[in-house]
């Protein structure tokens, strides 16, 4: 069963048309990411699932209770960590909740007593993931929630909605940071002028895009007729739609040094390559 249905949807703002015609679905259980350039529809889409904007047309809904991070927090400066945690439990009917819980899996118990104001833009994002969270969500929309987050952030980022998905909750994520999308979904949809150019599992899109290294790119290139093959930088090229089998018969036949052959950057590629031709 769908977790979130998009269908048909419009949205127009007098003669612009910020979504036209978009239609996809993400099942529960899965961490999708939304992809796109500026402009493609994604904040204006997640808007309206979130139910702050009307459609000119078509339906985008979720099912169950929605949460989730768009681009302003909302957040009071002068209110403590804790107590933007316990209203947000409030708002959602949980004043059950477990707010010093919630501190902790989201790394902020040290920050319990800070007030918002003081806190840095990485910790505002942490404290945002973490009042979606509370709301126990079934749907967690999420629009660039990566931004200002270290290292150890992301990866506990990552581990969190990859939890939340097993446990049968579903999850949208918009992000311009195609690794930690390649890192963290298990599908994807691309959009573009407002309309959908891609929509699939993840490692299946990636496994027809298989990326080669190598000090000698033009033995490679050689060795590589009769596949569809692109250039990405001097040393690499991005074989798609091919077989791995295939592509590896024909390295090695090629005699080249082989620095890498993966589908790891391929993402780039492919996003690159579906925004550029719609």
């Amino acid at each position: 069963m769908d977790g979130l249905v998009v269908e048909d949807l419009i949205k127009r703002y007098g003669s612009f048309t910020a979504v036209d015609g978009l239609s996809f679905a993400v099942p529960r259980g899965s961490v999708c990411g939304f992809l796109g350039p500026n402009g493609a529809g994604k904040t204006t889409t997640l808007r309206i699932l979130f139910g702050l904007s009307r459609p000119t047309s078509g339906r985008a809904e979720g099912h169950g209770r929605i949460s989730g991070i768009l681009d302003r927090d909302g957040f009071h400066p002068a209110r403590s960590v804790w107590n933007e945690l316990s209203l947000a439990a409030a708002r959602a009917g949980r004043r059950d909740a477990d707010i010093d819980a919630a501190l902790a899996a989201a790394n902020l118990s040290h920050a319990a007593d800070k007030r918002v104001g003081e806190c840095s833009h990485g910790t505002r994002r942490r404290l945002s993931l973490a009042a979606a969270l509370i709301a126990a969500p079934d749907v967690l929309l999420l629009d660039e929630p990566a931004s200002g987050l270290d290292p150890h952030a992301l990866r506990a980022l990552r581990e969190r909605l990859q939890q939340h998905a097993s446990e049968g909750g579903t999850v949208l994520l918009s992000s311009h940071v195609l690794e930690d999308v390649a890192a963290t979904c298990d599908r994807v949809v691309v959009v573009n002028r407002g309309r959908r150019v891609a929509e699939g599992d993840l490692q299946a899109m990636l496994a027809q895009r298989i990326r080669l290294r190598s000090p000698e790119p033009e033995k490679l290139l050689g060795a590589m007729n009769g596949f569809e093959v692109t250039r990405d930088g001097a040393d690499t090229l991005i074989v798609a739609g091919a077989d791995p089998d295939a592509v590896g018969r024909a390295v090695r036949d090629s005699g080249a040094v082989l620095h890498e052959m993966s589908t790891q950057g391929a993402l780039e590629a492919l996003y690159v390559g579906l925004t550029e031709a719609s």
